[in-house]
């Protein structure tokens, strides 16, 4: 993949693969199709940080976290109908946590809501 060992050994090659997973985690509810969203976008940024770092390498540039931000935005942009229900909408995000709590209580209240 062509990277500098100084760069893996640093950790600098995972720190945009671990912002791209961090991503899928503030902007999904938790379950095994986020999941392996999680890992294809941290994967994806990881592969992108490699890329945009050769490429703006040439010029003098950093790549910096530009390839975890690109993937992250294409995971909330391309997620089709499957994922939908584990969107969370984006001025209700809040911390993992409370996010996997506040959807326990919508499932909760749209399941009273459409037995009565």
């Amino acid at each position: 993949m062509s990277v500098q060992y100084s760069f893996l050994y640093s950790g600098l090659s995972g720190f945009n693969g671990a912002l791209g997973c961090m991503v899928v985690g503030a902007f999904f509810i938790f379950s095994w199709r986020t999941h392996l969203l999680s890992i294809a976008s941290a994967l994806l940024s990881a592969y992108t940080d490699i890329a945009l770092s050769n490429l703006l390498g040439v010029v003098g540039l950093p790549a910096s976290s530009w390839a975890a931000t690109l993937i992250g935005t294409l995971m909330l942009l391309l997620t089709g109908e499957n994922l939908k229900e584990y969107r969370i909408p984006t001025g209700k995000v809040t911390s993992p946590e409370q996010n996997l709590h506040s959807h326990k209580q919508w499932s909760a209240a749209n399941t009273n809501a459409t037995d009565a």
